[in-house]
Formats: structure tokens, sequence, C-alpha cells
């Protein structure tokens, strides 16, 4: 019989991805998101469920057949600037603190799974070397600073939960069906200039440097967990990255080689909400899960590049 994963926001960017990786692997997929419109899915293994997060009793009944919960939904994307950290807290980790408060009643649920955020929780690092999960937290945006005070709320009900909890903490994330209406990090932002023939923001110079990660190997990563059993506690933390820095200039020139164009770069000064560094130590979810990125940048960017060319985005 097939195992259920209920994916929390499965219909944006990484959601997307997520479910079809998933279902190609044989998996029964329950994709729930606010924004959903009522469809009959020609897959009979997945199913479209439309729930607002703030609705709990709502969001059990849904995910009471799954022995899986990826949670993926925020509101905010890393460059959010919001004027109200108690609506942030309202709108991003207040539905999680309530769902898991009464999660010991989904009989079916084996592991929960937050997708947090490596390239925001840990914030400014003196040293310019891989930062590993013992790294102390310091973000610097509205953005990190929810999902690392999401992590602490998860570990606190879900330490003697009935349920396994898995916290991954991937680096930048990018991938065919990123939002190029409102671009989703540098990627996005280039390619949507290079498509539109629109200026790109390029901000000190394209220097701070950063860690990508292909959303299909972190779908990979997550599969990993599903049926992995090794975890010493009941709730664990993991990086998930590429182990390697590039800075985003380098990032750019290697758009303008995939598309043969050249980007028109309004330059700036830095942002305060800018780290000048983030790259992840995987060194424990290679050791201790046995994952390893697969994708290169080079062959990552391609295939976004051939994705918006075959869906004629934007």
């Amino acid at each position: 019989m097939k195992q259920t994963i209920a994916i929390v926001g499965g219909n944006g960017f990484v959601g997307k991805n997520f479910t079809s990786y998933f279902l190609d692997k044989g998996y029964r997929v329950i994709v729930v998101d606010h924004s959903i419109k009522k469809q009959a899915a020609e897959n009979p293994d997945i199913e479209f469920v439309a729930v607002d997060i703030h609705h709990t009793k709502e969001l059990l009944n849904v995910t009471e057949k799954a022995e899986y919960v990826i949670w993926l939904v925020h509101a905010s994307v890393p460059s959010t600037q919001d004027e109200s950290l108690v609506d942030d807290f309202a709108l991003n980790v207040s539905p999680i603190v309530k769902f898991l408060e009464k999660a010991d009643g989904l009989k079916n649920l084996k592991k929960f799974i937050y997708l947090s955020s490596g390239g925001t929780v840990y914030g400014d690092t003196t040293e310019h070397t891989p930062i590993k999960e013992d790294h102390a937290q310091k973000p610097i945006s509205n953005y990190g600073l929810s999902k690392s005070v999401a992590e602490k709320y998860i570990e606190y009900i879900t330490k003697n939960k009935s349920f396994e909890t898995v916290v991954l903490r991937p680096s930048n994330v990018y991938g065919p069906y990123q939002n190029l209406v409102k671009p989703q990090g540098i990627i996005g932002f280039a390619f949507k200039a290079i498509k539109s023939n629109l200026v790109l923001d390029l901000y000190d110079e394209g220097r701070v440097i950063r860690d990508f990660i292909y959303v299909k190997d972190l779908a990979n990563a997550v599969e990993n967990f599903l049926n992995n059993n090794t975890a010493s506690e009941n709730i664990s933390f993991y990086n998930v990255g590429s182990k390697e820095g590039i800075s985003i200039k380098e990032i750019l020139n290697k758009i303008e080689n995939i598309t043969g164009e050249k980007l028109k770069l309004n330059h700036k000064t830095s942002r305060n909400f800018d780290c000048d560094y983030s790259v992840l130590d995987t060194s424990k979810i290679n050791q201790e899960i046995g994952w390893y990125r697969e994708t290169n940048i080079e062959d990552g960017l391609l295939s976004v590049w051939e994705w918006i060319k075959s869906e004629n985005q934007l």
C-alpha cells in the first residue's frame, strides 16, 4: 500500500517540484494550499485540497491520512521587510504551533518535516567558512527571525511527541516553477531580466557569497528522511546545501553564458538584510544520512532556462 505525504504549501515553487518528485517515487500526495482551486486530478495518487493553515481543525482533518507531513508554507520571502513582527508571527509561526499542539491526534503520522532556512537563520558570520548546524543563530531579517523562532517552538512542542520531527535548513533553493512574476531570489530576477529585457538591480557589485541548492536535490534529501530511522533523538536539524560558495556576480555570468544575453545592471549599495557570506556545511547530512548534492550549478541553471523557454514563461 502506498504511503501518503501531505505537503502544506504544496502549490508554491518548492511544493510543485516536491509533488512531481514524490509522485514519481510512488507516494500518494495530498497538496494542501489556500490558493488551490478545486480541480479533478488526472493522477489518482494526487489530491488537491484548499485549506487555510490558520484553520487548524480543517488542516488536521486533511492530514489525518498522511504518514508524513512536509511544512513548506511561509507568507514572506527572504527580502521582505515587514513593518510588524506581530503580524509576521501570526502569519508564519502561530499556525505551526497550533497544528503541532494537536498533531498527536494524527494516528498515522510518522514524521513531520519543516523547511527552515539555512540561508537566513544564522545571519552574518565573522569567519567565511561553511556554517555548521550548531552555529549561533543571529538572523538579520524578519524572514530569518521567524524561521528561527518557528524552529524553537517546533523543538519545544515535538520533543515528546509520538512522531519524529526533522528540521531542514536549505540554502538558496532554485529550479523549475520558480515564480518569475514576483521573482524568488537572484536567479529568478536574473532570468526575468533576460527574458523581459529588464534592468537588474545588482547590490554591492555582486560580491556576496551564497550557496545554491537545486530543488530536486532538496526533494531527494527529504526523501532520505522519510524511511530513515537513524535519528538518535525525536527531533533533528540538518543543513541542506551544495557546500560550495559562489558570488552573485559569478551566478550572473553563468546565466549570461547559458542564455547568450547580456544583463543590464543597475548598481546599488548593499542592503541591510544581506549577509556577506552564507555557505552551509553539509557534513552532518552527508555522514549520517548519506545524502549528497547531485546537480551542479551549471546544469541546474540550464534546466531553469529550458523550463522557462518550454513553458513560455513571461
